[in-house]
This record gives C-alpha cells, sequence and structure tokens, in this order.
C-alpha cells in the first residue's frame, strides 16, 4: 500500500498573565476560586464555521463517529455502523433517525470512497496493493474489491456505504487524501486544472451523505466539538 508522508507545523503562543497588586490589610478574603467550566459553557466558546455546520444538522441525539485510516478498518467502520444500528434497536427500541452516524474515511480509507467505476477506470487503483479485509491476504485494486460496495458486491446490501446512507449514515471524507489520489491518478507532469478535473470526478463518484472535509483528523477533531463519541474502526 503506498505511503505518505505529512509534514505537520505548529505554532505556539504564549499568555501573560499580570500578577495581581498585593491587597490591603484591611481588604475581605478573596471569594472562593470558581470550578472547571461546564460542558455547556465549553459549547458557547467554541467558535463554529459554515463547513461543519453538517454535524450539527444530523436529527440523531445519539452520536457516534467512527474513524478508519486504513481499507481494512473501512471495511470494519461498516460493520460497527450497521451493529450501532442494529442494536439501537434491539436493545433500546430506538430508529435509525435517532442515531447520528459518521464514518470518516481518511488516509488510505479515503481511497475507497470513490466508487468501483473509478477503480476500473485508473491504473494507479488498479495496481494499488492492501490486504483483503477478511482474508488478510494481499490483493490488488484490479481484483475490484472495495469494502462496502455493491458493484460488484462485496458484502451484504445493509452493509455497504450505499445501504448504510440510505438508513442515514453520513461520511467524512479526507480532502487530503482524495487530492492525493487525484494527483497520483493525474501523474507527476499534471497541471493544477487537469487535477482538479480528476479531484471532481473522485468527488462526484462518492456515495451520498459524503462531506468533502478539509482532512480527516480534522473532521474527527470537529466531531468531539460537537458532541460526537469518536471511536477507531
Amino acid at each position: 500500500m503506498r505511503r505518505r508522508t505529512f509534514v505537520a507545523t505548529a505554532s505556539l503562543s504564549a499568555t501573560a498573565f499580570a500578577a495581581p497588586a498585593a491587597a490591603p490589610a484591611a481588604a475581605p478574603a478573596a471569594a472562593p476560586a470558581q470550578g472547571p467550566a461546564s460542558p455547556a459553557q465549553n459549547a458557547r466558546r467554541i467558535p463554529r464555521y459554515r463547513q461543519d455546520a453538517w454535524f450539527d444538522a444530523l436529527p440523531g441525539k445519539h452520536r457516534l463517529f467512527i474513524d478508519a485510516t486504513s481499507i481494512a478498518e473501512a471495511a470494519s467502520a461498516t460493520g460497527f455502523a450497521w451493529n450501532f444500528l442494529r442494536s439501537s434497536q434491539t436493545g433500546y427500541n430506538l430508529k435509525d433517525a435517532d442515531q447520528a452516524v459518521v464514518i470518516c474515511l481518511r488516509h488510505d480509507a479515503a481511497d475507497v470512497a470513490v466508487s468501483n467505476a473509478v477503480w476500473r477506470k485508473h491504473q494507479v487503483l488498479r495496481d494499488l496493493e492492501y490486504k483483503h479485509p477478511d482474508s488478510a491476504k494481499l490483493v490488488r485494486g484490479g481484483n475490484v474489491f472495495r469494502p462496502g460496495s455493491a458493484d460488484p458486491k462485496s458484502v451484504e446490501d445493509p452493509f455497504t456505504l450505499d445501504g448504510l446512507a440510505r438508513r442515514g449514515v453520513h461520511y467524512a471524507i479526507c480532502g487530503m487524501a482524495t487530492r492525493y489520489l487525484a494527483g497520483m491518478i493525474a501523474g507527476e507532469k499534471a497541471t493544477p486544472d487537469r487535477i482538479e478535473e480528476i479531484m471532481d470526478e473522485l468527488v462526484k463518484s462518492m456515495p451520498a451523505n459524503a462531506h468533502v472535509m478539509a482532512s480527516g483528523i480534522l473532521a474527527a477533531q470537529r466531531a468531539g466539538e460537537y458532541g460526537y463519541t469518536v471511536v477507531r474502526a
């Protein structure tokens, strides 16, 4: 499987705190220090951004975010999402609409967000090697086994990406990984316009309820701010 190298940059800021002036001898005792802010207070302090608004638009009150970074984890994520919906129904008599479920496909898992038609079309994906989610054997993308795919069928319909989307599951797709894939398909000498053309093709092939985020790791962090429980597939 291809490997990517990311260079992370961090910026640090320091805040100076002025020391309080000495209190007069006759001054009353200071009020006791307040405890940490409540979750509701903290939530009010967190900035909100237009591109994250869909997290709050999902109707379910029980919020789950399943994070996948590999093709095998993407396959597991579909099973976990199905289990969550099913056990919520059998154990709590809840409906799908009571759940807000997001599967995040980032890093190498972002490759399975595009359709099998795209996998068949582009040599980069046909040559892609990865471990089969069931057998753990090394297979090629040319075999067109894509976890969650229905064309050809890799799993039963309820576990497919589109099948879960019909039940209200949404997908947070890593934009950085998708653009990397677009660049690989376009080739080293491709113009920016060509890369954008491929990027558009990839995005249009994604399942229903897909949201292309600036990055997958950012999507996971934002999900936490919106009250989702984040779990690793």
